[in-house]
């Protein structure tokens, strides 16, 4: 019998375990807050089907990146650039290379750094040019 790896793998199961028994707890602490958002519902509205009412997905907030981080590891990305445009993927792998990861994480971070940039762009921080293939993003001059 293996001594590390059978303590290893119950300790994990437990751990799983117990996620899946809070998880299930809230499900149904959430199945309660619902019916009683229905029936307030109805309440005001008997004629309304809350069944129609379609479901909002939550925002999940990577925990890779402090508040206003990769906003700014961004803005440095096109700074170090010197008034070259980058590309998007060119973008991530300056940001994976200052948070100190490798080409495996860029794949994972291409949205969300992708998604700051769009949020750069509005705030007017950072300039879009091109399109699709042929997107660049670089800072105001």
């Amino acid at each position: 019998m293996n001594t590390f790896a059978i303590p290893a793998l119950k300790e994990k199961r437990a751990h799983i375990a117990g996620r899946v028994i809070s998880l299930k707890k809230q499900i149904i602490k959430h199945k309660h807050e619902l019916a009683s958002l229905d029936a307030t519902i109805t309440l005001f509205e008997p004629s309304y089907k809350v069944g129609s009412i379609k479901a909002i997905k939550p925002n999940r907030r990577s925990k890779l990146f402090k508040m206003g981080e990769l906003g700014r590891l961004i803005i440095d990305a096109l700074r170090r650039a010197e008034g070259v445009s980058q590309s998007s993927s060119e973008v991530t792998a300056a940001v994976s290379g200052a948070i100190g990861q490798g080409k495996p994480s860029e794949a994972v971070l291409f949205a969300t750094v992708r998604s700051n940039l769009a949020y750069l762009v509005r705030r007017g921080s950072v300039v879009k040019s091109g399109d699709r293939a042929a997107l660049k993003w670089s800072l105001p001059v």
